[in-house]
């Protein structure tokens, strides 16, 4: 009898610690970590350049059609074709700029024109200065039509008539030299350069900004020079030392 309120007074002291522990859960002490804020880097804007599409485009203007011709046989049919490129453009966008141009084809008594879509990359390099702007991709399928069947001949490939890229001067071309008259009438010369450039692509223009450093540019101290008469007019007129016995 003894044993069983023994056990009934145990089982009764565990059932209040867990319930006490139900009601007031132990807090944590560790700490909630506070997310450390990104450093972003210093935004170079003491200059900034433009080149627009247009611009490049008139470059393709003045290069004019691009032409090709080949002979082929293909299932057993022999023959010549031949191909002109017109309304080329480059299109420069944020996330990636394109090349597009009209592709006019010929195969023997068959014409046909089809649109073709590439890819244009475009890059800066800072140390000389260049932005260069490369058609990395454009491919056209040359076919004709035998009995009312597309027959594929060969996939043209234009970067491959593209292999120069259009290069163009960035803006570190701007360094220059001003001259300021101060209040005692003397000269005072500031020389401004570009130090860092960086290239964002917008829509339908390339921006390259950078910053720029000024100097001060000193002038060298005059240096006071003997001409040879002169010299040797001063060493006829110093007596000369005799040594005593």
């Amino acid at each position: 009898m003894k044993r069983f309120y023994l056990l009934l007074a145990i089982l009764t002291l565990n059932c209040s610690l867990l319930f006490s522990q139900k009601q007031n859960p132990p807090t944590s002490s560790v700490k909630s970590a506070t997310p450390k804020k990104k450093s972003t880097a210093p935004e170079l804007n003491d200059f900034v350049c433009s080149l627009h599409e247009e611009s490049i485009n008139k470059v393709l203007i003045a290069i004019g059609d691009i032409k090709g011709s080949s002979d082929f046989e293909v299932m057993f049919i022999t023959g010549k074709y031949y191909w002109t490129i017109k309304d080329a453009k480059i299109n420069i966008r944020p996330d990636s700029s394109s090349f597009t141009c009209d592709a006019l084809v010929n195969v023997g008594p068959f014409d046909y024109k089809t649109k073709v879509v590439g890819d244009a990359k475009i890059m800066y390099n800072n140390d000389s200065n260049i932005i260069s702007i490369r058609i990395s991709r454009a491919i056209f399928e040359l076919y004709t039509m035998v009995l009312g069947k597309k027959i594929h001949i060969k996939d043209i490939h234009l970067e491959d008539h593209f292999k120069d890229p259009f290069r163009f001067e960035g803006p570190k071309t701007i360094a220059t030299e001003m001259e300021f008259t101060m209040p005692d009438s003397t000269k005072k010369k500031i020389y401004l350069v570009p130090t860092e450039c960086k290239m964002q692509l917008k829509f339908k223009e390339i921006c390259t900004s950078c910053e720029i450093a000024a100097a001060e540019v000193r002038a060298p101290s005059p240096v006071k020079t003997i001409s040879p008469i002169e010299s040797t007019k001063a060493s006829t007129l110093q007596p000369a030392q005799t040594g005593k016995k």
